[in-house]
């Protein structure tokens, strides 16, 4: 799905709206999957792996913010994920990016749902909204205050920058590849020479 379902944009007209994000961090061997939504949230029959039978966990936004999704040719902009960080409340967390193996380049996922203002019930489906590869955490603050900025990078972001690699300079590491004038040859239309 790639939006609000017919339920969910009526509930998105209204005057009073309760939209919630899903979080989903996919941490090596601790992945995160909390919501800003009153209560926790488990899902099942979504036809999506990542929210399948998995609980979201309901945490004060205070604890963990979403920064603004901004659409642009090209794709997004990097988004930002605020986290809170303190030594001692937040250990589990400030070991796990202790190593940027457990997060670099790993997915992270959030999702919109929208919710009845007065019942806090689930209207309509819940829908991806943005999707991309964590980079490196920036940790921020003192003893009494401290978050950790984690940035996302969308997929066409990671993958649309320009490497600036050639291996058509192969023949300077190893002297009998031919590869690089094979490939020039096919690109010009010629054979390669015998």
């Amino acid at each position: 799905m790639n939006g609000p379902d017919l339920a969910a944009q009526a509930a998105l007209a209204e005057r009073v709206r309760r939209p919630v994000t899903f979080c989903f961090l996919d941490i090596a061997g601790e992945p995160v999957r909390v919501t800003d939504a009153p209560y926790s949230f488990t899902f099942a029959g979504t036809g999506d792996e990542d929210l399948d039978g998995f609980t979201f966990e309901a945490v004060d936004a205070r604890v963990v913010s979403v920064g603004d999704v901004k659409a642009k040719e090209g794709g997004t902009d990097t988004l930002t994920l605020t986290l809170s960080g303190l030594a001692g409340i937040d250990g589990e967390t400030m070991n796990s990016i202790g190593n940027r193996a457990n997060y670099q380049g790993r997915d992270a996922r959030l999702w919109k749902a929208m919710l009845d203002p007065v019942e806090l019930t689930r209207i309509g489906a819940i829908w991806p909204y943005y999707t991309g590869y964590m980079a490196v955490p920036k940790i921020s603050g003192d003893q009494t205050s401290q978050t950790i900025s984690l940035e996302i990078e969308t997929y066409l972001a990671f993958f649309g920058q320009a490497s600036n690699r050639t291996y058509l300079d192969q023949a300077s590491f190893d002297p009998g590849d031919l590869s690089a004038e094979l490939a020039i040859a096919i690109a010009n239309g010629a054979s390669a020479r015998s």
